[in-house]
């Protein structure tokens, strides 16, 4: 399957002929405050390391993330990125019959597909706002009981709906009753206020679970990659150990790693921006009339939209939306928009309300 991703400023910008720095990007859910000045220094002095291999264990950083976690480095696996993370896991656990959402993001079922299983779809329903019924989620894996692995987008991408805690740790127990994995992606929860939500706080070490975060959107380094798995699992470990491949974080990333948690400032500043943005930004959207806006817990939002070609009319205003049409389940008039900086929102509301 092929699988499309928002934030390809240089495509867009050729495709429309204009430079990519007019363009603002409402397509990739990445905070918009930018790379922290202290943890730019983090890496422009790791630059002088670079002729040197990385530990390939990366003891400090496994450490670093595990203590933020209050979990031992055991439990943490690091990676390129939260997609190489999804991918190992894949290869790592060898399924045979995957249970996805749909929609949600597209990587598990490529790298699940690619690792060999036969990927089945639960379909979220627009009028309950994509939400997981995980009651209904339960009664599915009853009737289907050759699924040995679900994988759950925890804040799910792109509806934004989360799965509380006391949810998953029901699912995650039904897992352990029925030899089933279960990947929770929580690659959006720290954009959650304070990351309240994660269950990464929960997992016992019997939980047949791993825990697949991202540094990328919180800490805006898409270019840079760094993403980790949690599991307390010791059938799990064994297996990431055995699927993953060494070095597979750069020193400039790994020394950022090491650091990202210590930089409160940074933090701070982000849920102060997105407690004012996101309701500022979901309230305008709800003003345009031909647009459907689902309620998110994180910092982008769904919308369908009874004007064609969305995406396109918006590019001749400088602005790139996510065209949603590629994800199983949702028809072309589904785009996905993130939240930015006050100023960038006004601009997207108004450009909104002049196609109206």
């Amino acid at each position: 399957m092929k699988v499309t991703h928002g934030g390809n400023r240089e495509l867009i910008a050729k495709k429309i002929g204009v430079s990519e720095d007019q363009l603002v990007d409402f397509s990739a859910n990445i905070n918009p405050l930018g790379l922290s000045s202290r943890l730019k220094q983090v890496i422009t002095d790791a630059v002088a390391e670079v002729i040197y291999y990385p530990n390939p264990q990366y003891p400090e950083l496994r450490a670093a993330i595990g203590s933020h976690f209050n979990l031992p480095s055991s439990d943490v696996f690091v990676g390129n990125g939260a997609v190489q993370m999804i991918f190992d896991t894949a290869t790592a656990l060898q399924s045979k019959h995957a249970l996805v959402l749909a929609p949600t993001f597209g990587e598990y079922e490529r790298s699940l597909t690619r690792a060999g299983a036969a990927v089945s779809h639960f379909e979220l329903k627009p009028e309950n706002d994509f939400q997981v019924p995980v009651h209904d989620l339960l009664a599915h894996l009853e009737v289907h009981p050759d699924i040995d692995l679900v994988c759950l987008c925890n804040p799910n991408n792109p509806s934004g709906q989360v799965v509380k805690p006391v949810d998953v740790q029901q699912l995650a127990d039904y897992c352990l009753g029925h030899d089933v994995w279960l990947i929770l992606d929580e690659a959006f929860m720290d954009l959650i206020d304070h990351d309240s939500l994660s269950y990464a706080g929960l997992m016992k070490p019997t939980d047949p679970v791993i825990i697949l975060r991202s540094a990328t959107k919180f800490f805006a380094i898409p270019g840079l990659r760094l993403g980790f798995a949690l599991t307390r699992n010791e059938r799990l470990k064994q297996c990431l150990v055995d699927a993953q491949e060494p070095w597979s974080v750069n020193t400039m990333a790994a020394r950022f790693g090491e650091h990202m948690y210590e930089d409160t400032d940074y933090i701070d500043r982000t849920y102060d921006w997105l407690t004012a943005e996101k309701p500022y930004l979901y309230q305008a959207l709800k003003t345009i009339t031909y647009l459907t806006v689902y309620p998110s817990v994180t910092n982008y939002y769904l919308l369908k939209s009874t004007i064609p070609k969305l995406r396109e009319k918006l590019w001749q205003q400088g602005i790139m939306i996510r065209d949603c049409s590629d994800y199983v389940a949702l028809s072309p008039d589904y785009y996905r928009v993130a939240v930015r900086g006050h100023n960038e929102n006004m601009q997207l509301i108004a450009a909104l309300h002049s196609l109206a």
